[in-house]
This record gives structure tokens, C-alpha cells and sequence, in this order.
């Protein structure tokens, strides 16, 4: 082959891979909006509007499983009154995502033969009218508009897998014929050890870029990220074998912890308050022990505990980001941060939100 035609051969052949890699990626910008009620103040829906955010991510059900209830509720938030007002009151064109969290506790107690009756039940409360015991399918889209996908939060464990994985095939079954997307949330071990893990029976993926320990553990500084630890999850070049859209980190929260044990979460809290009040003393870094007995945002308090804060700066933001880009394995996917409140989304600049989704557009 001449030197010529080689040439030629190799523009031909690198082309299309060329035009592959430079082709702009399709994001979608999303928030998770996970409390209960269904308010969403003015400063939240402005911070919506100035981002152009697309979807709103709405934690519906919280399902735990005890002896007396079996599985059950333990709060229910009406996201379609949130979908309504945003899209109808203050004409946002936003998609309200109903997610349902469900804990492992419930996947290990609750029997294989009573999972099709769980998911009818939670499809019930998340989608009204879906059949024949609520409004008729044609009456959705008047008051509650008909969402797009529907999210699953669960941390499944090897033991729980099946039963998960089963009810999610229920979910699918149960909505054949809806134009409803169902989507799941994979945890980081998830993400490296899907062989071990499983992969499950959802159209797409929601990877959690953070919780890279658990938040009960005393000897860690932040179990909501850290960069060193994260990335170890993040060595593996093969892709995930299920499109994935990522969810990273924009929050911060204090854990309590009495004799070295884990005792309570506290949101809304701020370096300042704590450095401002007279029963805490800083001990190390983000930790703050507490010298008397108090009464501190309505959790008493004694001598010896200890609050660890931990909290998400704009430059572990884009550590996360960084890293969530590596599991990317699609052209057009969602990017979404957690969560949307009028505290947390005061700590980041406006420009530092628009250069963590505007990262994933090249």
C-alpha cells in the first residue's frame, strides 16, 4: 500500500471514531428534592428557573418493614401536588420524578409470594389512577400529571438481590403498556462488583457518587465523600452493563455520636452555628464535643457527645463530578445533585453549579 493510500486508509478508518468522541452529549438536569410536604419555597423554585432544571427527583414513599406492619410507609409525600403547582401554578416546565425508597430489612422479612401485592400497593400511592381501584387512566393527566419514570432507592445486599430484582420485574409487568421509564439507584459497590451484586431489571441506572462510608462509623471524617476513597471504585474501564445517569452530592449534615456510638442525624447545620455556641468545643477538624447539658434543635444533649459536620464545598463538588464522568456509557443521560433546600443550595455559587453540569456536555 502506498504512503498515500495508507493515509487515506487511516482517515477513513479513525473518522467516524473522531466524530463519536466529539459529539455533544445530551444532559438533563435534575435535583432531588427529598423531605416531606409538598412546599417549595420561592428561593428553591428561582434556583430551579436560573439552572433550567429539567427534572425534579421527589422521594414519594419511605417503605421500612416491622413484625406488627410487615412492609409499610413510613412517610408519604404527594409529589403530584409538587408536579401540579411547579408546572401548572408557576408554569415550569419540569418533570417530578416519584422515587421510592425502600430499605433491605424490608426485602429480607417480606416473603417472595407477597411481592406482587407490595408493588401494586406502591404504585397505588405513586401513581393515582394506574388501575381500576383509583381514577380511571384517562383522568391522570387533569389533576396529577402522568410522570415520566419512576425511581427505586434500594441498597440490596447479596441475600436480598432476588426479591429486589423479582420486584422490580413486578413493577415492569404491572405498568406494560405505560409510557413510564423505571429507573433504579446503584450504589458505588454496586458499580464495581456487578457481577457479584447483580444488575438490576431497570430501563436505566441512577449512580450515587457519594455515602462512600457508612455515616455510623465513628472513625470516619466524612462518610458523605471522600475523593481517595471514592475513586478506588472507579478502576475498572468496562462499562456498566446498564445506561447510567449520576447523582452527586450538594449537602451536608451533622452526626451525633454518644460514647463513640452513632446517635443521631441533624441537618441544617453550619460551621458558624456551631463555632457561635457556648456548650460546644472544637475538638478536631469538623468535630465539635459538647461540654453541657443542652437542648440543641430539639435533641437533648449531655457532656461528651459529639457532632461530626460533615459538608460537600465547592471543590469536592467537582471532585465528584470529575469521577461520576468516568461511568458515564451514554449519550444522552441525567446529571442530578442532592438536595434541593434553601439551606444547602446557599453554600455553592451559581457559577459553580453551571461548570458541574456544563462538564458533562464535552
Amino acid at each position: 500500500m502506498t504512503p498515500l493510500r495508507f493515509t487515506h486508509f487511516l482517515l477513513v478508518a479513525f473518522f467516524p471514531v473522531f466524530l463519536f468522541s466529539c459529539k455533544e452529549k445530551q444532559v438533563t438536569r435534575a435535583y432531588y428534592y427529598w423531605r416531606s410536604g409538598t412546599y417549595v419555597s420561592d428561593s428553591e423554585k428561582s434556583f430551579l428557573r436560573q439552572h433550567a432544571m429539567q427534572k425534579l427527583y421527589a422521594k414519594c414513599l419511605d417503605i421500612d418493614w416491622n413484625e406488627v406492619n410487615q412492609a409499610h410507609p413510613l412517610t408519604i409525600t404527594d409529589v403530584h401536588e409538587i408536579a401540579y403547582a411547579l408546572q401548572t401554578y408557576d408554569s415550569m416546565a419540569i418533570q417530578v420524578v416519584p422515587v421510592v425508597f425502600i430499605t433491605n430489612k424490608t426485602f429480607r422479612h417480606t416473603d417472595s409470594a407477597d411481592i406482587p401485592l407490595l408493588a401494586t400497593r406502591i404504585l397505588r400511592k405513586c401513581l393515582p389512577g394506574f388501575d381500576e381501584q383509583a381514577i380511571p387512566a384517562e383522568q391522570w393527566g387533569r389533576r396529577n400529571p402522568v410522570p415520566v419514570e419512576i425511581q427505586f432507592d434500594c441498597d440490596w445486599s447479596a441475600t436480598t438481590k432476588d426479591k429486589y430484582f423479582y420486584f422490580l420485574q413486578e413493577i415492569r409487568r404491572q405498568l406494560a403498556g405505560e409510557s413510564i421509564s423505571i429507573t433504579a439507584t446503584i450504589r458505588l459497590h454496586q458499580y464495581k462488583y456487578p457481577t457479584k451484586t447483580g444488575v438490576p431489571p431497570v430501563d436505566r441506572g441512577m449512580l450515587m457518587i457519594y455515602n462512600v462510608e457508612k455515616l455510623t462509623d465513628y472513625a470516619s471524617s466524612n462518610s458523605i465523600f471522600d475523593y481517595k476513597k471514592a475513586k478506588t471504585y472507579f478502576t475498572d474501564n468496562r462499562p456498566y452493563p446498564l445506561p447510567l445517569d449520576v447523582a452527586l452530592p450538594a449537602y451536608s449534615w451533622g452526626i451525633i455520636f454518644r460514647q463513640g456510638k452513632f446517635y443521631q442525624i441533624e441537618n441544617n447545620l453550619n460551621p458558624d452555628t456551631l463555632q457561635k455556641s457556648t456548650f460546644l468545643r472544637n475538638t478536631r477538624g469538623n468535630t465539635w464535643k459538647v461540654t453541657a447539658d443542652t437542648v440543641f434543635y430539639d435533641v437533648f444533649l449531655r457532656p461528651g457527645d459529639e457532632i461530626r459536620l460533615e459538608k460537600i464545598d465547592e471543590q469536592t463538588l467537582r471532585q465528584a463530578a470529575q469521577l461520576a464522568g468516568k461511568a458515564i456509557n451514554t449519550d444522552s443521560f441525567t446529571v442530578t445533585l442532592f438536595e434541593l433546600s434553601d439551606a444547602e443550595i446557599k453554600n455553592y455559587q451559581h457559577e459553580t453549579i453551571e461548570q458541574v453540569y456544563n462538564g458533562f456536555v464535552h
